[in-house]
Order: structure tokens, then C-alpha cells, then sequence
């Protein structure tokens, strides 16, 4: 098992008021699985991917990834965990508009230490998988949506990651391009990575093998 989350709790403070985002949560994943979270917004299904993502704690309950009891990680922690085994794609792309293609798919790798000759070959290497090895050089403002979310999907791809988390990743693209990115993630997970997909739009959803929805914070 990848991901065991048991009983989950989550509450946020809003001035004096406490609001209890997720409940009772209970979801497992399979390693190589095709997740979806479906869900409209507000319903918790974004805090539930970055409990999952280690981006944020949760209060009650259990998660274990890989084995490991995730709880109460400090930022140091956290950080290394997600270096090592998670990529991510989010729905703006969070390219660094200063940085080429290249460049912003070799950070992961410079925040591993690797050498930047190596940095260099692999980035390239993952830029040409996806379909983007005449851009490498190119800045985010001179790559469409579809290529900024390769990019993006290639930066998640170079540490050779055990899960890829996809955050709405096609909600600012059109039709075409969107499925062409949900193409190049069913390819992806056809290789045996672990792709979990954060969406409100069904269409994506039922592509996948799992489906799993969240509605005011519970799983129904």
C-alpha cells in the first residue's frame, strides 16, 4: 500500500470559529494506481492533497505513506520527504518565469544535489518525453497553456518520483489541450507511477481507475 489514511481530521480557524474541512477520512491507495478526488469547490478535496502531499498537517487520525506514519512533519521534513518521492502539477503550472524549460525542470534536481551536467541531460531528456525537446529553451511566456503543463508534468517526471499529484491540471486549458495532458498522465501511470488527480470535472474523473468523492469534507 502507497498511501493508508485512516480517520483523517482537519479544521482551519477563522477568527474565533473553528470549520472542520475534512471528516472522518478513510482512503487507500495502491502503488501504480490511477486515482481521481472529485469534488465542487469547498469541499475539502484540495486540503485533502496537500495533506497528502505534505504540504499541510492534519489533527487527527493516521496517514502512512509507504509504511511510514506521516504526522507532524517540520518543514525540513516535509521537504526532504516530497523531494524524494512526490512530483507535482498544479493548475497554474508554478513555472519561474525567469528560468527556460530546461531550467525550471532541472530545480528538483539541483535541490538533490545533483551535478548540473547530470541536471542537464536528464532535464532534457524528460522535456523530449513529453513532446517539448524544440522549447527547451524557451521562458513560460513563450510556451502556450499545453506546453507549460508539460513542462510542469516534466519537472514532476525527473526525480523519478513514486506519486504524482495533479492538481486540477487541466482546469485552465481547452478542451484539445486538456486531453492531451490526461493522455500524457494515463501514459505516465502506464509506466507504474502513482498519479492521484484533483478535479470537479467528471469527464476526468471517470478516466481513471479509482474514483473517489468528497462532498463537505467527507467521502461518500
Amino acid at each position: 500500500m502507497l498511501i493508508s489514511i485512516q480517520n483523517l481530521y482537519k479544521s482551519y480557524q477563522l477568527g474565533t470559529k473553528e470549520v472542520e474541512v475534512l471528516k472522518d477520512v478513510s482512503i487507500d491507495i495502491q502503488k501504480g494506481d490511477l486515482v481521481s478526488i472529485i469534488g465542487k469547490s469547498g469541499s475539502g478535496k484540495s486540503t485533502l492533497l496537500n495533506i497528502i502531499g505534505m504540504l499541510d498537517n492534519y489533527d487527527r487520525g493516521s496517514y502512512h505513506f509507504a509504511g511510514h506514519l506521516i504526522k507532524d512533519l517540520n518543514e525540513t521534513q516535509a521537504a526532504a520527504y516530497r523531494n524524494q518521492f512526490i512530483g507535482f502539477v498544479f493548475q497554474t503550472f508554478h513555472l519561474i518565469g525567469t528560468k527556460t524549460a530546461l531550467e525550471n525542470v532541472m530545480l528538483p534536481m539541483q535541490y538533490r544535489g545533483i551535478d548540473k551536467n547530470t541536471q542537464k541531460i536528464e532535464a532534457q531528456e524528460m522535456l523530449e518525453k513529453v513532446g517539448l525537446g524544440d522549447r527547451v529553451n524557451h521562458l513560460p511566456n513563450e510556451l502556450s497553456g499545453g506546453q507549460k503543463q508539460r513542462v510542469a508534468i516534466a519537472r514532476a517526471l525527473v526525480t523519478n518520483a513514486d506519486l504524482i499529484l495533479a492538481d486540477e491540471p487541466t482546469g485552465a486549458l481547452d478542451t484539445k489541450t486538456s486531453q492531451d495532458i490526461m493522455n500524457l498522465l494515463l501514459d505516465i501511470n502506464k509506466e507504474g507511477k502513482t498519479v492521484l488527480i484533483v478535479t470537479h470535472e467528471p469527464e476526468i474523473a471517470k478516466i481513471c481507475n479509482t474514483q473517489i468523492e468528497i462532498k463537505d469534507g467527507k467521502i461518500i
